[in-house]
């Protein structure tokens, strides 16, 4: 993933530490660490279930089965992802004390950036296990299956983490950019409607979304009972590696100027 020379700087104990150290503090900074921040971790994927509920059950859950645990999967992996790769946009310019006075690889910043959603994300994958529950599913060892496609999601999200976190500190305006981008990802990743509704044509343009087969592998793990397709985590994996040998290099090249940009 790294260079051999910074691979270790980042696996040394000390910096292992002041990442796990970064992490839990900005969990804290965003009200995660307090009863109401959880309650919100919560609710947050659940109101954006009961909107998109509401207004597809009666036309997509039409013509998907177990539509609820088909629409919360979708949501719980979408809102990591976008939650995560916009939280890492200012991992950078949220740290300029740390890059002025010390010295340590600036890739923990980015990493903790990430490890920071996803301790919101174990939470709200325990809203699926809810859900997997009250739909009549029983907890059987597939769900194992759900691990892997996990780390691919994390592999994924610290590769553009990467691009977003070097463009944010000359870029002030990507967070908005990227909010945006978000919101038209939306309706091209298969949240709330099915792939078999599209045109061959439109299918194709989808399929071409890394976030589709994570959701896929997702829900053929937990609705389907069955292995997800290995070729469409092949493509996320070689699409998440590109991204990331490109992002990474790009974050190195840019890195000495980051101690002027930071305030």
């Amino acid at each position: 993933m790294f260079g051999q020379k910074r691979g270790v700087m980042i696996l040394d104990k000390k910096y292992l530490i002041m990442m796990w150290e970064l992490s839990v503090a900005k969990f804290r900074l965003r009200d995660q660490g307090t009863f109401l921040g959880f309650i919100w971790t919560l609710l947050h994927p659940l109101i954006y279930f009961l909107v998109l509920y509401g207004l597809f059950r009666n036309w997509m859950g039409r013509h998907i089965d177990n539509f609820p645990l088909y629409l919360i999967i979708g949501i719980v992996q979408w809102n990591f992802f976008v939650s995560a790769t916009s939280n890492s946009i200012t991992a950078i310019m949220s740290a300029g004390s740390y890059i002025k006075n010390i010295k340590f690889p600036r890739e923990i910043l980015v990493l903790s950036s990430v490890l920071t959603v996803l301790f919101s994300h174990f939470l709200e994958l325990l809203i699926l296990i809810v859900f997997w529950i009250l739909v009549g599913e029983r907890i059987g060892w597939m769900v194992l299956g759900l691990f892997p496609v996990l780390l691919l999601n994390i592999y994924l999200v610290t590769a553009v983490s990467f691009i977003l976190a070097t463009v944010g500190v000359y870029f002030l305006d990507i967070g908005r950019i990227w909010g945006i981008l978000a919101n038209v990802g939306l309706f091209l990743t298969p949240i709330f409607y099915s792939m078999n509704l599209l045109a061959p044509d439109k299918r194709r343009i989808i399929l071409l979304n890394p976030m589709t087969h994570i959701i896929q592998a997702s829900r053929d793990i937990l609705i389907d009972n069955k292995l997800p397709e290995l070729k469409g985590l092949f493509y996320v994996f070689a699409v998440a590696s590109v991204l990331l040998f490109l992002g990474y290099k790009f974050f190195k090249r840019n890195e000495g100027y980051f101690a002027e940009r930071v305030m």
